[in-house]
């Protein structure tokens, strides 16, 4: 089973376009997009401000487009939104939830559709530690005690748009809803071999390197990623957030455990190339399941 891996395709408003002729050129089996899929700018729209400009965006582009390339090429696709994405935008997504796509976050899928040689799942987690920029429907807290080093400018204050307004919001360090908490949540559902999809890159990763070079991902998704790919049921963790990382840290994939773990970046502005990764799932001598890159970006 191939499948095409894209993140941050916000950078441009032509990566969807994109990536949909990279996945029928292909003729991959499954596309996975792991967050912030809303463009950066709508000038189209601008005037409505800034959650009527995404939610247009979402009723006049996007749905549109998912629904005209599952007409021709009826695959599976899983993704959510991203930190940069209005999490009011979401609603208008539900509703397609399991027919265009199957939406991520915190939920478990069974992976392919039965077109995968091995029984696995795919899990989904779309939230990020603090961030220097405004946007923080989609930010919490890392762990209990943790803090990044002070060079890390993260901006506490923000908005939040779940009410279908934006509203003032300061993120509380000290607060019991993490992403820690929420992973132990999700590991609570595992039930077999699966692909993990996080928007947040693995701390202290070739995946997490922003252009000062400072490493921002996040502890506790690594955490996560070590725990279960030494158990040997996590086989994957495709990640994004970062577009510049691949560039800075020089890879696109590394390893934890026995866990093949990738950030793909993405270009940004006018005309940017996609950035995207194809790999497939192998079924093993022993009955398993393993991943096997096939392209990167550049190849």
């Amino acid at each position: 089973m191939k499948i095409l891996y894209t993140s941050d395709i916000h950078a441009d408003p032509g990566h969807l376009q994109a990536m949909f002729e990279t996945a029928s050129a292909a003729e991959v089996d499954a596309v996975v997009i792991g967050g912030d899929v809303i463009p950066h700018h709508l000038p189209r729209w601008d005037a409505l401000g800034p959650l009527e400009a995404q939610t247009a965006y979402i009723r006049q582009v996007m749905i549109p487009a998912f629904t005209l390339f599952r007409e021709k090429r009826p695959i599976p696709i899983y993704l959510d939104l991203g930190n940069d994405d209005w999490v009011w935008g979401r609603r208008l997504l539900s509703p397609h939830d399991g027919t265009l796509f199957h939406l991520l976050h915190m939920r478990r899928h069974r992976f392919g559709s039965g077109n995968v040689p091995v029984e696995i799942d795919i899990i989904g987690y779309m939230c990020v530690p603090p961030t220097p920029f405004n946007r923080k429907d989609w930010e919490k807290p890392d762990a209990p005690g943790w803090f990044y080093p002070p060079e890390n400018r993260v901006q506490l204050n923000g908005y939040i748009s779940s009410e279908g307004h934006l509203e003032n919001h300061t993120l509380d360090m000290d607060a019991q809803d993490t992403i820690a908490t929420d992973l132990d949540r999700l590991s609570a559902r595992i039930r077999r071999p699966f692909i993990f999809v996080s928007h947040s890159p693995p701390y202290g990763t070739p995946l997490d390197v922003v252009e000062s070079g400072l490493q921002v991902g996040s502890i506790s998704i690594r955490r996560f990623i070590e725990h279960w790919a030494d158990k040997g049921l996590l086989l994957a963790s495709l990640h994004g957030h970062i577009h510049e990382s691949p560039r800075r840290s020089g890879a696109v994939h590394t390893c934890i455990g026995g866990a093949v773990c990738m950030n793909p970046g993405q270009n940004n502005g006018p005309g940017a190339r996609l950035r995207y990764v194809l790999f497939e799932v192998l079924k093993t001598a022993s009955g398993g399941g393993k991943i096997q890159i096939l392209q990167e970006p550049g190849e």
